[in-house]
């Protein structure tokens, strides 16, 4: 079974269960906006406005007690959305995220969530859903055995009841479980994420890529060093010589839902077959910075390294659940950056899938090395209409937008904004930033065609750069590069998000698929 490192389940209803210990509404800076909210429910939160408790402001959570008849006390918590005329889906998200942690630290176990009246029920309802099982999410792969007597018990799994308009119990139901598999593909590139350098490796990747592929239906296809050494694939098998026992694999997994095209273009089965979208992930598994070794204060989060390729991953888990009608190939680029006699130097010139050269001048740029020999051969392999990589890439995108949004470069003006507008749907922010023939001559050689880094300034502009030589320069293939290194993972706890990997970018990638699919 494939991990997703929650307990919690949910059921959806048209009215309030009886046994539930919690119920959460919602509340703008005007006034509730729950579905139906029963007494004495109401009465509460119209006691809690009025004496100015709720305040409705986005991110705020207030808790009373409430007596629900026949002696039984029921916890009511309140959840802000802020201003009643801008309140969005990703206010739900946080709103039923923030709700959820708090379920869980009155150590509750039965809660019933009453959706608020926004937008589409089903817009609503997946939003609900995706907050609060995002915050479920723990990481605790490696706790148990080891703990003391006199800590606290496991937690206990929580059942979860979503409570939405009887008139649209179809759209909630839609929306329920379609955020049920959003947040499931995101919990799982979570747990893989979150597996330490020891525990996942690109071989060990490859394992879990196909384990996925097995009971998900997907196709999956491995290329160990030897297949990549006669390919020529010259960045990834740099990248990865220092590792002896743990070398570097491309893994593509592929989904089909529209037929797949032949060889000749034209499509086999009864589908259209059609050229697939494509996504591109940076997995190092472990980086250490290579010979340009990476200070020691914060190297652990390294691990961190592989999140663009769990975003990969995520998606295609989704896919497999939704089924969409489009055809979609995620590529996995992985590898271990570590220090060992056998490892790449700076001055070493390599030579790409594509044949263009590099000369390496800092091994701790890495990721664009392992990404281009991914998209060189993804493209020439699977002829995408349009592509997207995803990578924890530059420490300068940080610097440049801090922690709340991504980098997004691209050769294609429609392609970005279609990716930014699924972004915006997903609660996933991204700026664009430049990319241009003059960054391009930026990076040249000379002693080979282009250098790996030109120093620290403008490096992620310097990284979408450097890729955009293993994309087709006439335009053939809309391609765009998101730099996520500071949004893959967080150092403190977010509304739904606790500390560690947040699987940022598989609703975005879900989103863009899906709605390229329904055109």
């Amino acid at each position: 079974m494939i991990p997703t490192s929650t307990d919690i389940s949910v059921a959806v209803r048209n009215e309030l269960p009886s046994n539930v210990e919690a119920v959460v509404v919602f509340s703008t800076d005007e006034t509730s906006v729950g579905a139906s909210i029963p007494e004495p429910y109401r009465a509460a939160l119209a006691r809690l406005h009025k004496a100015g408790a709720v305040r409705g402001k986005a991110k705020e959570i207030v808790g009373d007690v409430v007596d629900a008849g026949n002696g039984k006390l029921r916890h009511l918590i309140v959840a802000g959305l802020g201003k009643s005329s801008g309140a969005t889906a990703e206010n739900v998200r946080q709103g039923a995220g923030l709700a959820l942690k708090a379920v869980r630290k009155r150590r509750l176990t039965k809660a019933a969530i009453l959706l608020p009246q926004l937008t589409s029920d089903a817009d609503v309802a997946e939003a609900a859903v995706v907050g609060a099982l995002l915050a479920g999410f723990d990481f605790e792969e490696y706790k148990g055995a080891g703990q003391k007597s006199d800590e606290p018990e496991k937690r206990q799994s929580i059942e979860l009841t979503i409570v939405g308009s009887k008139d649209n119990a179809g759209e909630v139901r839609q929306g329920v479980e379609r955020g049920r598999i959003l947040a499931e593909a995101q919990n799982f590139a979570r747990t893989i994420a979150s597996r330490p350098g020891n525990n996942i490796n690109p071989p060990q990747l490859a394992k879990v890529a196909q384990a996925m592929a097995r009971e998900s239906g997907l196709q999956c296809t491995v290329l160990d060093e030897k297949q990549m050494q006669k390919l020529g694939m010259g960045g990834i098998l740099a990248v990865g010589s220092g590792s002896i026992n743990t070398p570097p694999r491309m893994i593509a997994l592929e989904y089909w839902g529209a037929g797949r095209p032949s060889k000749n273009g034209k499509s086999s089965g009864k589908s259209k077959g059609a050229a697939p979208l494509m996504a591109v992930g940076k997995a190092i598994t472990f980086d250490s910075g290579g010979i340009s070794i990476k200070p020691a204060e914060k190297m652990g989060r390294m691990i961190f390294d592989k999140c663009g390729a769990m975003a990969v991953l995520g998606l295609m888990y989704a896919l497999s659940r939704l089924k969409p009608k489009i055809n979609v190939v995620g590529i996995l680029a992985s590898a271990e950056n570590i220090l060992s006699s056998q490892s790449y130097r700076p001055g070493d010139i390599l030579r790409m899938y594509n044949g263009v050269t590099v000369d390496v001048t800092n091994t701790d740029a890495e990721g664009r090395l392992v990404l281009s020999d991914a998209l060189a051969w993804g493209i020439e392999t699977y002829k995408p209409a349009a592509v997207v990589d995803l990578a924890t890439l530059t420490g300068g995108v940080v610097v440049a937008l801090g922690k709340t949004m991504a980098g997004i470069m691209t050769n294609d003006d429609a392609l970005v904004e279609e990716v930014i507008k699924a972004g915006e749907v997903a609660g996933e922010k991204m700026w664009r930033l430049p990319l241009n023939e003059d960054l391009r001559d930026y990076i040249r050689g000379d002693a080979a065609d282009i250098v790996n880094s030109a120093g620290r300034e403008g490096s992620p502009l310097q990284g979408a750069a450097f890729l955009s030589y293993f994309v087709p320069l006439d335009g053939s293939c809309p391609w765009c590069h998101i730099d996520i290194a500071g949004v893959a993972d967080t150092e403190k706890e977010l509304p739904y998000y606790a500390r560690g990997a947040t699987g940022w970018g598989v609703r975005t990638l879900v989103e863009w698929v899906t709605s390229r699919a329904e055109r």
